[in-house]
């Protein structure tokens, strides 16, 4: 059998554009002779839409596509991803009733689903964790499975498709979460084995966002699944990117043919492919050639560099001015934006004040030069002299402002003046857009300033954590580039906001947090499946395994730093409080992060500003 593989780019809502791909896809598949043609899930309307889905006037489009696809599917079988409407029925909102579901057509029509009387093939689990929300939008197989008092083994049926060559094949579809079964009760793919009409071949339609790692772990999933069930599977995934506001997630396609211990890719990772592929001899595929990225160093970088040149199209966006200091995660953000939008359309700004080393200043300059962008130093001395002076007359005509002022004060004024005023202002003088460089360490503690280093159209960094943006920069330089793009003295010198005498480079004096082990205790709070709070943190160290839970790194720090339970106590309610506290508050203000890790901040990691504050004991 010739099955092509549509690993396409999924555009949410883009109905027209989503179905142009599908439709030269279809032509490409029918002059390769395929038998058949199997799409992504979700692959005409898209997936992530929010509320699109409660717009009657959408979800007609979406009927309308559907049809149109089906009468392209002359001398070819095809199936795909949409939505599902069943206008007799209401969902348990009352609204119209809508699955997540396959279509399957063959000689210009739908086929007609006999086992639910439906015109396709409802998903059967629908995932309610992390960034997905399915039941909020729609119905899925078990439940209408209660609702008809019958059993899921009448409703999941495996379906006949005719061959090119006139003989039949039966295939046993299911969407993506119905592959994910290890907590569920019902098992879809081993309900359809157990059919009388047992499959030739199982196929999965995904639309599965990418997470580091996840990669190894789907493959062990779906060859286990197909050792166990003796069936090749057929897995075809999106790329493109799509969003919940919050939160955008990058999709990393990766499909292929999995035959028990055996994966045959068909495409390059969050590359669009349109390939035929013969079930029967899948090592001749054109593209079984490999791995996604040499390491999970570089995984991280493409999926980087894959959902920014997403965002930059869908968008619409063109230049990009990026405020540069000297440090770390600024000029990572370089990086990222001259290798996706071009040298030639970044603008790089190093705005210092009098706490500012020519350390950092010259390193600022040396990255804009070894990247070929524009670049101009502009001091914000003079302004924020200005502001502070205001206060004081603010001051002297009565306003309740002490003196002298905390030390925070004059240091949000210095990041707001670069943020809101000047980088702001050349963003808007030049059409361009401007990024936030917070990583997910800053942004865990709120460890930047309200519409100062805060603000931006986007946190390409906000998933990565410190540790991370040094893997990665030490890798443009080495691998990527072969060569310094990034300066040495970036690279070593340590981290620091560089807003007061106390934050001097020069001395060794940096940020607060020590990362090696703040950026592992925070990853307790933030990622872990069945997360840490204060309690269990606090806990873990009365009883000596909160050392071996962090790693080595984070072991020696808590050994020399804390020396009494008191100690220990006070550096975890500053930052515990910060996280749920004001870093809360700061994250609901935040701009969207591109979603890397197994929970990014935002709609994949909801949660209510100011919950369980912690007193000390």
């Amino acid at each position: 059998m010739r099955i092509c593989i549509a690993q396409t780019r999924v555009r949410a809502a883009a109905l027209e554009q989503n179905f142009a791909a599908m439709r030269s896809a279809i032509e490409k598949a029918q002059r390769d002779d395929s038998d058949l043609i199997v799409f992504p899930e979700m692959a005409l309307p898209g997936y992530f839409l929010g509320d699109a889905w409660e717009r009657p006037s959408f979800l007609k489009r979406c009927q309308d596509y559907v049809e149109r696809i089906a009468a392209l599917s002359n001398n070819i079988a095809v199936i795909f991803g949409s939505v599902g409407i069943d206008a007799n029925s209401r969902n348990e909102d009352g609204r119209i009733r809508k699955y997540n579901a396959a279509f399957v057509a063959q000689n210009g029509t739908l086929l007609h689903n006999s086992s639910t009387n439906l015109p396709f093939w409802p998903k059967t689990l629908l995932p309610n964790y992390r960034e997905f929300d399915d039941s909020r939008h729609f119905f899925d197989l078990r439940k209408l499975a209660i609702e008809r008092n019958v059993s899921l083994e009448n409703l999941l049926k495996p379906v006949a498709l005719m061959k090119r060559d006139g003989s039949k094949v039966v295939v046993g579809i299911g969407l993506c979460e119905d592959a994910w079964d290890e907590d569920y009760s019902s098992k879809p793919y081993s309900i359809l084995c157990q059919n009388e009409k047992r499959p030739d071949l199982l196929i999965n339609l995904s639309c599965s966002p990418f997470t580091k790692g996840k990669q190894h772990k789907r493959r062990q999933l779906f060859s286990k699944k197909s050792n166990d069930l003796n069936l090749p599977i057929v897995y075809v995934n999106a790329v493109g990117s799509q969003n919940i506001g919050k939160t955008i997630f990058s999709f990393d396609g990766q499909s292929g043919i999995y035959s028990g211990d055996s994966f045959t890719p068909t495409a390059e990772a969050f590359v669009e492919s349109i390939e035929t592929i013969s079930l029967t001899n899948p090592s001749t595929s054109p593209n079984a050639s490999g791995s996604v990225a040499s390491n999970q160093t570089d995984e991280v970088r493409l999926a980087l560099e894959s959902g920014l040149s997403f965002i930059r199209d869908e968008w619409g966006l063109e230049k990009v001015v990026i405020g540069v200091s000297g440090g770390i995660d600024s000029a990572l953000s370089t990086v990222l934006h001259a290798r996706v939008f071009g040298e030639k359309n970044i603008t790089c700004i190093n705005l210092p004040s009098k706490f500012n080393s020519q350390l950092t200043i010259n390193a600022a300059r040396s990255l804009a030069t070894n990247i070929n962008c524009s670049f101009a130093s502009l001091s914000i001395e003079e302004s924020v002299a200005l502001t502070l002076r205001q206060l004081d007359e603010a001051r002297l005509q009565g306003l309740p402002i002490s003196t002298p002022l905390s030390t925070l004060v004059p240091e949000n004024i210095q990041a707001r003046d670069r943020g809101s005023r000047l980088i702001a202002g050349v963003a808007s003088a030049l059409g361009a857009i401007f990024p936030c460089n917070a990583n997910k360490s800053e942004m865990t503690v709120g460890y930047s300033t309200l519409y100062g280093d805060h603000a931006g159209y986007l946190a390409p960094l906000g998933d990565l954590w410190k540790a991370d943006v040094y893997d990665l920069c030490h890798h443009y330089n080495s691998v990527v580039y072969g060569r310094e793009i990034i300066p040495s003295a970036t690279l070593s010198v340590v981290p620091s906001a560089e807003l007061s005498a106390q934050q001097d480079v020069t001395r060794g004096q940096g940020d607060p947090l020590y990362y090696p082990y703040h950026d592992a205790l925070f990853r307790l709070w933030v990622e872990e499946w069945n997360r840490y709070d204060f309690e269990s943190t606090l806990e873990a160290w009365e009883n000596g395994t909160l050392s071996k839970i962090l790693g080595t790194a984070a072991e020696q720090y808590l050994s020399n730093t804390f020396k009494t339970r008191d100690e220990f106590i006070k550096d975890l309610c500053r930052w515990w409080n910060a996280y749920v506290g004001m870093g809360a508050f700061k994250r609901v203000q935040a701009p969207p992060v591109l979603a890397l890790t197994r929970r990014a901040f935002g709609f994949d990691h909801r949660e209510a500003i100011g919950l369980h504050l912690a007193r000390g004991k």
